[in-house]
Protein backbone atom coordinates (compact mmCIF):
# COMPACT_ATOMS: atom_id res chain seq x y z
CA UNK A 1 0.00 0.00 0.00
CA UNK A 2 1.04 3.42 -0.51
CA UNK A 3 0.97 5.97 1.38
CA UNK A 4 0.96 9.74 -0.05
CA UNK A 5 0.88 12.51 1.87
CA UNK A 6 0.86 15.83 0.64
CA UNK A 7 2.86 18.24 2.67
CA UNK A 8 1.63 21.61 0.67
CA UNK A 9 0.73 23.75 3.05
CA UNK A 10 -2.61 26.00 2.19
CA UNK A 11 -1.23 29.33 1.44
CA UNK A 12 -2.70 32.20 3.91
CA UNK A 13 -4.69 35.61 3.24
CA UNK A 14 -1.18 37.53 3.72
CA UNK A 15 0.54 35.13 1.40
CA UNK A 16 -1.84 35.45 -1.06
CA UNK A 17 -2.02 39.49 -0.63
CA UNK A 18 1.77 39.60 -1.25
CA UNK A 19 1.76 37.60 -4.36
CA UNK A 20 -0.84 39.99 -5.84
CA UNK A 21 1.00 42.65 -5.08
CA UNK A 22 4.78 41.49 -5.88
CA UNK A 23 4.06 41.55 -9.88
CA UNK A 24 2.75 45.53 -9.53
CA UNK A 25 5.63 46.46 -6.83
CA UNK A 26 8.20 44.47 -9.11
CA UNK A 27 7.07 46.91 -12.19
CA UNK A 28 7.44 49.68 -10.06
CA UNK A 29 10.60 48.74 -8.73
CA UNK A 30 12.19 48.09 -12.48
CA UNK A 31 10.51 51.67 -13.26
CA UNK A 32 12.05 53.64 -10.29
CA UNK A 33 15.37 51.78 -11.20
CA UNK A 34 15.28 52.64 -15.21
CA UNK A 35 14.58 56.47 -13.80
CA UNK A 36 17.47 56.28 -11.50
CA UNK A 37 19.86 54.87 -14.04
CA UNK A 38 18.93 57.21 -16.41
CA UNK A 39 19.29 60.41 -13.64
CA UNK A 40 23.04 59.30 -12.98
CA UNK A 41 23.75 58.56 -16.55
CA UNK A 42 22.65 62.51 -17.28
CA UNK A 43 24.50 63.91 -14.05
CA UNK A 44 27.75 61.74 -14.98
CA UNK A 45 27.89 63.22 -18.64
CA UNK A 46 26.29 66.80 -17.17
CA UNK A 47 29.95 66.52 -14.60
CA UNK A 48 31.82 65.60 -17.26
CA UNK A 49 30.92 68.50 -19.87
CA UNK A 50 31.43 70.67 -16.44
CA UNK A 51 34.83 69.70 -15.66
CA UNK A 52 35.85 70.29 -19.26
CA UNK A 53 34.28 73.86 -19.50
CA UNK A 54 35.77 74.64 -16.24
CA UNK A 55 39.50 73.52 -17.54
CA UNK A 56 38.91 75.57 -20.77
CA UNK A 57 38.22 78.46 -17.64
CA UNK A 58 40.82 77.10 -15.68
CA UNK A 59 43.39 77.38 -18.96
CA UNK A 60 41.87 81.15 -19.74
CA UNK A 61 42.54 82.14 -16.23
CA UNK A 62 46.46 80.98 -16.05
CA UNK A 63 46.82 83.03 -19.58
CA UNK A 64 45.31 85.59 -18.55
CA UNK A 65 47.68 85.55 -15.24
CA UNK A 66 50.67 84.90 -17.91
CA UNK A 67 49.85 87.85 -19.48
CA UNK A 68 49.04 90.15 -16.73
CA UNK A 69 52.85 89.56 -14.90
CA UNK A 70 54.22 89.77 -18.88
CA UNK A 71 52.52 93.32 -18.28
CA UNK A 72 53.46 93.66 -14.66
CA UNK A 73 57.11 92.87 -15.60
CA UNK A 74 57.24 95.34 -18.36
CA UNK A 75 55.45 98.16 -16.52
CA UNK A 76 58.17 97.43 -13.70
CA UNK A 77 60.89 98.49 -15.98
CA UNK A 78 62.39 101.90 -15.47
CA UNK A 79 61.47 103.61 -18.76
CA UNK A 80 57.59 102.47 -18.74
CA UNK A 81 57.73 104.13 -14.98
CA UNK A 82 58.83 106.89 -16.82
CA UNK A 83 56.12 107.25 -19.12
CA UNK A 84 53.33 106.42 -16.30
CA UNK A 85 54.25 109.39 -14.56
CA UNK A 86 54.70 111.50 -17.31
CA UNK A 87 51.04 110.73 -18.91
CA UNK A 88 49.93 110.97 -14.77
CA UNK A 89 51.75 114.14 -15.18
CA UNK A 90 49.96 115.31 -18.47
CA UNK A 91 46.65 114.22 -17.42
CA UNK A 92 47.14 116.51 -14.19
CA UNK A 93 48.15 119.45 -16.51
CA UNK A 94 44.64 118.61 -18.58
CA UNK A 95 42.18 118.40 -15.61
CA UNK A 96 43.60 121.84 -14.39
CA UNK A 97 42.98 123.14 -17.15
CA UNK A 98 39.36 121.83 -17.85
CA UNK A 99 36.83 124.10 -19.58
CA UNK A 100 32.93 123.34 -20.03
CA UNK A 101 31.02 124.34 -22.89
CA UNK A 102 27.89 122.88 -20.76
CA UNK A 103 28.47 125.19 -18.14
CA UNK A 104 29.00 128.09 -20.04
CA UNK A 105 26.05 127.72 -21.61
CA UNK A 106 23.37 126.90 -18.62
CA UNK A 107 24.83 129.59 -17.32
CA UNK A 108 24.11 132.25 -20.52
CA UNK A 109 20.98 130.59 -20.59
CA UNK A 110 20.03 131.53 -16.85
CA UNK A 111 21.02 135.47 -18.24
CA UNK A 112 18.67 135.06 -20.88
CA UNK A 113 15.22 136.46 -20.52
CA UNK A 114 12.10 135.08 -21.85
CA UNK A 115 11.95 137.26 -25.04
CA UNK A 116 15.62 137.68 -25.91
CA UNK A 117 17.10 134.49 -27.51
CA UNK A 118 20.83 133.43 -28.01
CA UNK A 119 22.01 133.21 -31.88
CA UNK A 120 25.77 132.15 -31.53
CA UNK A 121 28.08 131.70 -28.73
CA UNK A 122 31.53 131.99 -29.10
CA UNK A 123 34.64 132.13 -26.95
CA UNK A 124 38.32 133.67 -28.21
CA UNK A 125 41.55 133.59 -26.30
CA UNK A 126 43.05 130.68 -23.93
CA UNK A 127 43.78 132.33 -21.15
CA UNK A 128 42.48 132.00 -17.79
CA UNK A 129 39.34 134.24 -18.45
CA UNK A 130 38.46 133.94 -21.81
CA UNK A 131 36.62 136.25 -23.85
CA UNK A 132 32.95 135.19 -24.71
CA UNK A 133 31.05 136.52 -27.94
CA UNK A 134 27.27 136.91 -27.75
CA UNK A 135 24.72 137.01 -30.75
CA UNK A 136 21.09 137.84 -29.36
CA UNK A 137 18.10 138.79 -30.78
CA UNK A 138 15.13 140.21 -28.62
CA UNK A 139 11.57 141.12 -29.08
CA UNK A 140 12.39 144.75 -27.70
CA UNK A 141 14.90 147.21 -26.86
CA UNK A 142 13.91 146.61 -23.26
CA UNK A 143 14.41 143.34 -23.63
CA UNK A 144 18.25 143.36 -24.99
CA UNK A 145 18.66 145.74 -22.21
CA UNK A 146 17.44 143.13 -19.28
CA UNK A 147 19.97 140.66 -21.08
CA UNK A 148 22.58 143.07 -21.01
CA UNK A 149 21.94 144.20 -17.47
CA UNK A 150 21.92 140.21 -15.82
CA UNK A 151 25.00 140.74 -17.85
CA UNK A 152 26.85 142.78 -16.32
CA UNK A 153 25.06 141.85 -13.33
CA UNK A 154 27.08 138.06 -13.24
CA UNK A 155 29.73 136.87 -11.41
CA UNK A 156 30.53 134.85 -14.07
CA UNK A 157 31.25 137.91 -16.36
CA UNK A 158 32.66 140.51 -16.53
CA UNK A 159 33.97 143.56 -18.73
CA UNK A 160 30.82 143.49 -21.27
CA UNK A 161 31.66 145.34 -24.69
CA UNK A 162 28.77 146.05 -27.06
CA UNK A 163 29.90 145.19 -30.41
CA UNK A 164 27.00 145.93 -32.75
CA UNK A 165 23.25 147.02 -32.23
CA UNK A 166 20.74 146.87 -34.55
CA UNK A 167 17.61 145.87 -36.25
CA UNK A 168 16.29 142.46 -37.97
CA UNK A 169 12.93 141.87 -39.66
CA UNK A 170 12.18 138.35 -39.55
CA UNK A 171 11.65 136.60 -42.78
CA UNK A 172 8.99 133.84 -40.93
CA UNK A 173 6.90 136.79 -38.97
CA UNK A 174 7.78 139.64 -40.70
CA UNK A 175 8.34 141.27 -37.08
CA UNK A 176 11.14 143.51 -36.48
CA UNK A 177 13.30 142.58 -33.42
CA UNK A 178 16.45 144.15 -31.95
CA UNK A 179 19.62 142.31 -32.73
CA UNK A 180 23.14 142.57 -30.32
CA UNK A 181 26.39 141.10 -30.45
CA UNK A 182 28.68 141.66 -27.28
CA UNK A 183 31.93 140.46 -25.69
CA UNK A 184 32.51 139.93 -21.91
CA UNK A 185 35.60 138.42 -19.86
CA UNK A 186 34.51 134.65 -18.48
CA UNK A 187 35.70 135.14 -14.80
CA UNK A 188 35.24 131.81 -14.14
CA UNK A 189 36.58 130.27 -17.37
CA UNK A 190 39.51 128.05 -17.53
CA UNK A 191 41.34 127.59 -14.03
CA UNK A 192 45.00 128.56 -13.56
CA UNK A 193 47.51 126.14 -13.96
CA UNK A 194 48.95 125.10 -10.50
CA UNK A 195 52.13 126.19 -9.21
Amino acid sequence: MKVYLNLAVVPSRRERYALVWAVPTLAAALLIFVYLAGSTIRDFRRSREIRGSLASFQAKDADLRARETAIRLELARPESRHLVHETEFVNQLISQREFSLTELTVKVSKLLPSDVKLNGLGLAGSDSQPEVRFAVMGKSEKAIESFLSNLEGSKDFSDVTIKNQGFREESKTGTEQVALICTARYVTGIPSPAP
